[in-house]
């Protein structure tokens, strides 16, 4: 599944990175990779809310807004903007605790998968009105982005 392989891909990115390289800065305007991780954090809290709270029926294509979240999402020449509630923090974080953390949230989203009606339609302030597969394929996207960041990340550390 497309969840699992992008959250693991990213779990095994990170994992691979000792203590201090998850929290050091590979170049200036960059985040690190806890920091990446934080924000994904922070995102997945904002789509577990979405994907358990108050749906109705849809009355278009449920992935309609797949090919759009793709085009944009997994297009790593552009640099997309973060809303302002899930930035990361500054701070420097414990490797295995932040590890846990990431993996507890993709647990709420692995049940979502497993128990909830993707076709409905929720409601997100900041996409409008998604359908629950919709955002699931956003934090696929999300997260095969974020997956090349910390790439590019550990490559400048390891060039440092």
């Amino acid at each position: 599944m497309e969840f699992e392989a992008a959250t693991n891909a990213i779990i095994e990115k990170v994992a691979a990175l000792s203590q201090s390289e998850i929290n050091k800065v590979p170049f200036s305007g960059s985040w690190t990779a806890a920091q990446v991780i934080e924000h994904l954090c922070k995102s997945d809290q904002a789509m577990i809310q979405a994907l358990n709270g108050p749906v109705q029926p849809t009355s278009r294509p449920p992935d309609e807004m797949v090919d759009n979240l793709r085009n944009i999402f997994l297009d790593f020449s552009t640099k997309l903007p973060s809303p302002d509630f899930i930035i990361p923090s500054n701070e420097t974080f414990d490797k295995e605790n932040l590890i846990g953390t990431f993996k507890a949230g993709r647990a709420e989203i692995g049940k979502a998968i497993q128990t909830l009606n993707l076709t409905e339609t929720v409601h997100m302030p900041i996409f409008g009105k998604p359908t629950r597969l919709e955002i699931l394929t956003f934090v696929i996207f999300h997260t095969m982005r974020h997956t090349n960041q910390v790439k590019n990340i550990t490559e400048k550390l390891a060039a440092v």
